[in-house]
């Protein structure tokens, strides 16, 4: 390599390797409370005469009710063959040692999820009292 290149090299590499310092200095500069305060404020205030400062009320899941439609969306893959363990739909040794916990704890482990089950059974629209009445449907 000639004297010449080497230096062209050097300056190449030093303006790479130095760009980025000027850059973050750059950003620093511009992060000062007052700034980031402007940035993030909000855009609009919403005030309705007369409104009440009350919490709203959550609407109730929309999801399906029907336990057999369920059942056949988001259940039947693991619960007709037993997959990862899952309890079989109407076979009473898979649901009897599981049924000596109650419903509601059965309920509960279906909510949170449990093993290879993610919660809800991935029916995250669904309300407990339509995953219960599943859970009823696969009993024997």
């Amino acid at each position: 390599m000639t004297r010449i290149t080497k230096n062209i090299l050097l300056i190449a590499l030093s303006c790479f390797w130095l760009s980025p310092l000027f850059a973050c200095q750059a950003i620093v500069d511009n992060m000062d409370s007052e700034s980031i305060a402007a940035r993030i404020k909000p855009v609009g205030i919403v005030s309705v005469e007369g409104g009440s400062t009350e919490t709203p009320v959550q609407a109730a899941p929309s999801g399906p009710t029907d336990p057999k439609k369920i059942y056949d969306t988001y259940c039947t893959i693991c619960h007709q063959t037993g997959i990862a363990g899952a309890p079989k739909f109407h076979n009473k040794a898979d649901w009897e040692s599981r049924l000596a916990v109650g419903i509601d704890a059965l309920l509960q482990s279906a909510i949170k999820g449990k093993g290879g089950m993610p919660p809800k059974g991935t029916c995250m629209q669904c309300s407990d009292d339509a995953l219960k009445a599943t859970i009823e449907y696969m009993l024997p």
